[in-house]
This record gives structure tokens, sequence and C-alpha cells, in this order.
């Protein structure tokens, strides 16, 4: 029988099961022992399913537990505008689309009351004490916001609601959804971490991380178009892998991330603008050495990234202009203040304010907030906002941990002037101070910045001691057993917008 050289038969004969075959040489005729084929494990982005697998039951552990814990304990309703946030999700699921002049849905208005009542939901008091007197303030003033995360919460918290006690539910069945959106950073920012070549532990380290941040649990636990800011985040950080770690400068995958990102808030694709950004210098510098390929397929990737934001951002905006109330004034006119001098000196006076404030600037219910919380998230703000000049500082420049690093610092501080010129555009106002909470979307790349660093520097020990009083700090607060007594500092007053 002939058989090729890989000692395969030809022609049949012997079936798919017979090991060996049999070569007819000078010497004689010589049986070949055929090696079993190889069955090639299941992976996941580069990662084999039996490592993943462990992992993701650990991070969905911890995001359940920490979000459900923070919605159980803290029904009362989050001074981050999230009745409005609530009613959006509420009328997007009900096939309604809010604008300019919107009403608070009754329900919502119903819900709201209760909530601030301490979640007395469905409870005879609050049924006797309900008023729906809410004037300007029951409108609905987020509807400039793109629709994507209030379809997908609103959607899944009517599905969930059957599983709440009680009637009235909606809002808590939608702070649950969170639970969810914090998942799904964590688990992105994980395979982010290991596409940089983090190391498994370290990788495992960061992703717990990302929900002891009081902000992000903050912004998980309620109803908020700041939910998905972790998820966009670590998404824009797994694409900056894919261009400056493994070269990858295709133009489908940033242009999906860009949109989706996009239609989730604003804000939230501000990350892949950056990574844009680096496309730029990259494409930019190639082009320098002669490489027109590399330079034209990287050139296409930022464009791909530019044209995706700015059609939701353009397209949504268009659409909600021609909505609504003719003459539409937002009742949140008076977080702003005038400029009081220089134009430019008013909008750049916050330009490192949001890495002051990185991981400080959260609201939290009273019973879940303690000092040891508020004493937890300035020790991150101090190691987070380091972590990027220590990756800078450690190296090489124009390595991609230098490009990294780089592009965290321009990240965050892109923040405030962002939000600033926005506002300046909309209202001729400025915010004194813009909330830490605008940059929620950056800290998966601090946090990667702070991984990296421990992964090179093999600081194992120190990695799981800090991660492991996090977690023992905000597990501690969120189901009351130890807080140091109230929060006696807080910035809540500069929670707007």
């Amino acid at each position: 029988m002939r058989v090729h050289e890989n000692g395969l038969p030809v022609g049949g004969g012997l079936g798919l099961r017979r090991l060996n075959a049999t070569v007819a040489t000078a010497a004689g005729v010589v049986t070949v022992p055929r090696r079993r084929p190889v069955a090639r494990p299941f992976t996941v982005l580069g990662e084999p399913l039996r490592r993943v697998l462990p992992v993701v039951l650990v991070m969905l552990a911890v995001a359940g537990s920490l979000v459900v814990l923070v919605v159980a304990r803290a029904p009362q309703l989050s001074i981050v505008d999230e009745a409005a946030h609530a009613d959006y999700a509420y009328q997007v699921s009900h096939g309604r689309l809010p604008a300019k002049g919107a009403l608070v849905d009754s329900e919502i208005r119903y819900e709201w009351y209760c909530h601030d009542l301490g979640g007395a939901v469905s409870s005879a008091g609050c049924t006797a004490g309900f008023t729906d007197d809410f004037q300007a303030d029951a409108q609905d003033y987020t509807f400039g916001d793109p629709p994507l995360y209030y379809l997908v919460t609103g959607y899944l918290g009517r599905a969930l609601s059957p599983l709440v006690p009680g009637a009235h539910d909606f809002i808590t069945a939608g702070r649950v959804v969170g639970a969810l959106w914090l998942f799904a950073g964590m688990l992105v920012l994980y395979l982010a971490l290991r596409a940089f070549r983090v190391e498994q532990r370290y990788a495992c380290l960061g992703a717990v991380l990302l929900p002891l941040c009081p902000g992000v649990l903050a912004a998980a636990s309620s109803l908020t178009s700041d939910a998905p800011s972790a998820l966009c985040g670590a998404a824009a950080l797994y694409v900056l892998a894919r261009v400056i770690v493994q070269g990858r400068t295709g133009w489908v995958v940033p242009f999906a991330v860009t949109a989706l990102s996009t239609g989730t808030k604003i804000l939230n694709g501000l990350p892949m603008l950056v990574v844009g950004g680096v496309a730029v210098a990259l494409a930019v510098g190639a082009w320098r050495r002669g490489d027109r390929g590399a330079a034209l397929r990287t050139g296409r990737m930022a464009l791909a990234v530019a044209v995706a934001f700015c059609l939701v951002y353009g397209g949504w905006t268009v659409f909600q202009s021609g909505r609504g109330q003719a003459g539409w004034v937002n009742p949140n006119l008076a977080d702003g203040l005038p400029p009081a001098g220089s134009a430019a000196g008013d909008l750049l006076s916050n330009l490192f304010g949001t890495f002051q404030h990185l991981t400080t600037d959260y609201w939290l219910a009273d019973n879940v907030n303690g000092e040891s919380v508020v004493i937890w998230a300035t020790l991150l703000c101090v190691v987070l906002g380091a972590a990027p000049f220590a990756l800078m500082a450690t190296s090489r420049v124009r390595s991609w941990g230098w490009q990294l690093a780089v592009g965290t610092a321009i990240g965050i501080s892109a923040v405030a002037v962002v939000v600033e010129t926005q506002v300046f555009a909309t209202s001729g106002r400025y915010f004194a101070v813009v909330a830490g909470r605008y940059a929620l979307c950056f800290l998966p790349w601090a946090i990667a910045c702070l991984a990296v660093v421990a992964s090179r520097r093999g600081l194992s020990r120190s990695g799981i001691a800090f991660t492991g009083l996090g977690l023992t700090v905000m597990l501690l607060a969120t189901t009351g057993l130890f807080t140091l007594g109230p929060a006696l500092s807080s910035r809540t007053a500069f929670l707007v917008g």
C-alpha cells in the first residue's frame, strides 16, 4: 500500500481506526506508527477554557456579591441622577424614547418616592404618603445619552422583575443588572491584561481590583449610564493591546468597539479615541520609516475609530435635537458657573483634577459607605494615580509599556477638558470641579499600568496583600460588619452632570 510522507494512506481499505502504516523500502517492509491526532483545547480569545473558567467563577462571585449587597442594604436612590436614568431605561423598555421636556413616567415617580423613603416599595406607609408633585425635577434630562445601555438594562431588568419580591421593583431589578455589566468589565479587563503579557496571577488580581474601586461599585449598583464605563474602558484597553503588543491593525474590531462604547454614553467612547490617537502616532512613525503599507493599515484603523465615534455621537445628537419641547432648558443648568475670567483658563483649570479625585468622587449610601471605605478610596487614588507614571519611568521610550502609560495619563487628563468643553458649548458655563466619576472608563487603564509594573517586578505578595486588603474593606462595609464609623469627608456636592 502506498502512503504519503505524513503517513496517511492513498485510497481506502484501512479505515480510520488503523494506527500503523506499512512502507516498502529498499531494506524491506517497515511499519511506521501513526500518531493519534491531538485535540486542541477550547480557547477564549487565546486563553484555554480550563484556565479561564475558575477565573470567571471568581469574578462572577465577587461582582454579584458586592452589587447584590449594596442593592439590598442601600435601596435609596443615588444622588447622581438615578431617577432620570431609571426613567430612560423604563421608557425604552416599554417602546418609548424620552426627548426634551419629557416627564418621568408615573411608575418611576412612585418608585422614586418609595426609594427615597428607604426603599419601602409597596409598603402601606409608602402608598399612604405618596405625592406626585415633583415639578421640574420630574423631567427626564438624560435623553442626550445614546440608548444602548438603557435598552440592555431596561429589558433585562423587566426580565428579572419576577424574581424580585413584591411589586414596583423596576429600579431594584435594573440595579441588579449592574452586576452583569461589572462582571463583563472584569472579564474583559482580565483578557486585556493577558494580551499585555501580564502573568495570570496579576491579571486575576487586576480584574478583582476593579470592583473594589468605590466609584465602580457605586455605578454598577445603581441605574446610571456610568455602569458600563468600566466595560467600555476595558474593551478599549484590549483593542490597544491588539495594536501595540500583537501588531494587529484591522479596522473592524476597533470600529465595533468604538460604536458600541459610544452607544452607551458619549464619554465611554473616549478611551477608543485615545486608542485612535495612538494609532495615528504609529502610522506617522511607520510613514517616516518608509513603511507605507503599515502606515496605511494603522491609519485606516484610526479613521475607523473616528468615523464610528462621529456617526454615533453626531447621529444621535442630530436625531434628538429635533425631538421634544422647543426652547427646553435643562433643570441642571444651575450646576455650572459662568466664566469668571479667561474662558481658556476656566476650561483648563481642572486639567489634572481627575487624577486628584480619580477614586474618591463617588456616592454610596451612608449605611454602606464609611470611613474605612473613604480611607481605602484615598489609598487607591494615590496608587492608581501614580501607576501610569511608574510604568512610564520603568519602560523603554516608545515601547508598548511606555505607550500604555502615556495613553493612560493623557486619557485621564483629557476627560476634564472634554467635559468642560461640552458644557461650555451647550450652556456657556463650566464646572468648577469636574467629578472623578467622569474618568471611570480609564480606571481599567490605570489598573493595567499597575498590573504590568507588578508583573515585571514580581510583586505577587504585595499584589495579593493590597487586593486582599481592599476586598476585606469592601466586604465588611457592604455587609455592615465594620466601617470605622460614618464617612466624615464627602465630595458629593461635586457629583453633578
